[in-house]
């Protein structure tokens, strides 16, 4: 039987926050007929026992490789026939009936195809819940230091995503920690690009999503923690990730063949700066990009 909502969890050596997440779910929302899928991105952490055992309702997926955040959601994404998909990091707990209030935005506003609630640290201060795609004006006149003399886009640059002032409001992308989207606007836009492995993947999609007429908003009343750098990392493959990301998203938002090149050229000089501090990971990213074949989609 269809369901209204199903929520996505991607586990990556996560188990415990995996867990709490869950239990977050089942104890907070109610209103809403909801099923959970979680994908464990090759980590096998225990976290396949850990569902079979205490959650054995929840529709376990395990992939054979890691291939990052978009890939491991698309697997559910390509499964999925309910109404609405809610994806929601492992490290999240949520503070209200966000999810019954996320869904009922989208029930009464169906022009909008993607939506998010606020979030917060442990402390309960605001944190990064959405953000504004630059493009490629946002780009050179970052680069060269020059958006403080166009003060409205240089308040864009610096608006933090935070929603501080609890606004209802349009915004650019819902980040992908607590992503509702619309399954009738993921069938006209498309799922994930797996081109990104982490970073900017829903940015992208979103961008999309909006293409095909939809609006994105942020909706305050829907409270959620975020706990951030939970999970384990490896600093230069990072940040490597976070630059090959920015550079996908701006080719493949904004790309053409006529201005790809530009697009290659300002993220090397955006990035010089940063060499002597990130050898390994500007280096990667200096190659991946001149070795991107300019017609590429």
């Amino acid at each position: 039987m269809t369901k209204d909502l199903s929520i996505v969890l991607v586990n990556y050596k996560t188990k415990d926050l995996t867990k709490q997440c869950i239990e977050s779910i089942y104890e907070k929302t109610n209103g809403v007929d909801f099923d959970i899928y979680v994908v464990d991105n090759a980590s096998y952490d225990g976290i396949d026992k850990l569902i079979h055992q205490e959650f054995p309702q929840i529709k376990f997926i395990q992939n054979d490789k890691n291939k990052g955040f978009g890939a491991g959601n698309n697997i559910a994404l390509r499964q999925i026939d309910s109404k609405y998909v809610l994806l929601l990091n492992t490290d999240t707990l949520l503070i209200n009936n966000a999810i019954k209030i996320l869904y009922d935005f989208m029930e009464s506003h169906p022009t909008v195809g993607a939506c998010g609630g606020n979030l917060y640290d442990e402390n309960n201060n605001h944190i990064h819940s959405y953000g504004n795609i630059f493009d490629l004006t946002d780009l050179f006149l970052k680069t060269f230091c020059l958006r403080y003399f166009f003060p409205k886009r240089h308040k864009k640059m610096q608006d933090t995503g935070n929603n501080e002032a609890d606004e209802l409001k349009t915004v650019d992308y819902i980040t992908g920690a607590d992503l509702m989207l619309r399954k009738d606007a993921l069938d006209k836009a498309g799922i994930f690009d797996e081109r990104f492995f982490m970073y900017s993947e829903e940015s992208e999609l979103q961008f999309r999503i909006k293409k095909t007429g939809y609006e994105i908003y942020i909706v305050p009343e829907a409270k959620i923690i975020h706990l951030h750098n939970k999970s384990p990392k490896k600093q230069d493959q990072i940040y490597f990730e976070f630059l090959k990301s920015k550079y996908l998203l701006f080719k493949l938002c904004y790309g053409t063949k006529e201005n790809l090149n530009l697009i290659k050229i300002l993220m090397i000089f955006q990035t010089i700066n940063k060499l002597f501090r990130h050898n390994k990971a500007i280096l990667n990213l200096y190659k991946y990009i001149l070795n991107d074949k300019i017609g590429e989609s």
